[in-house]
């Protein structure tokens, strides 16, 4: 399976110059814990809320920092076509939990933990249902009983 088959789109994206509160409402509008930073098109950085918490609020920094001063910068990314294998592999060496789709230097997606395990999770109940079937269905049923 590929990238592509299990990533969210479209993605949140702010320009570098918003600023950490926008950023926050934005995130909050949105339901979302992460959101791209990008010129456009092209991804420039990734800001969580977590980043807010520790690089802006935590130290303390004026609610109208812009966002690029706390983002980190030049985000990993997978391509669409990539395997799933490759996405996992990423995640085990690093600690992120989120990974930007980009196709010809253009952000189509984003890649999350919370995606991966999803999958997972549906994957072994598609493997489970013929089991279970199976299980709940008498084996032998009982010939001439009242």
């Amino acid at each position: 399976m590929k990238v592509k088959d299990v990533m969210s789109a479209p993605v949140v994206a702010v320009p570098p110059a918003s600023t950490v509160r926008d950023v926050a409402k934005h995130m909050d509008y949105s339901g979302v814990g992460c959101v791209l930073v990008t010129d456009g098109q092209s991804a420039l950085g990734v800001v969580t809320d977590r980043d807010l918490v520790l690089r802006a609020l935590a130290p303390g920094l004026p609610a109208d920092t812009p966002v690029a001063e706390v983002m980190t910068p030049a985000p990993v990314t997978a391509r669409p076509g990539d395997e799933l294998d490759l996405a996992f592999e990423v995640f085990r060496r690093n600690a992120f939990r989120r990974l930007p789709v980009v196709e010809d230097g253009q952000v189509i997606g984003m890649l999350t933990l919370d995606d991966l395990l999803l999958h997972l999770h549906q994957v072994g109940g598609d493997l489970l249902k013929p089991v279970v079937a199976e299980i709940s269905e008498p084996q032998h049923p009982r010939h001439g009983a009242s």
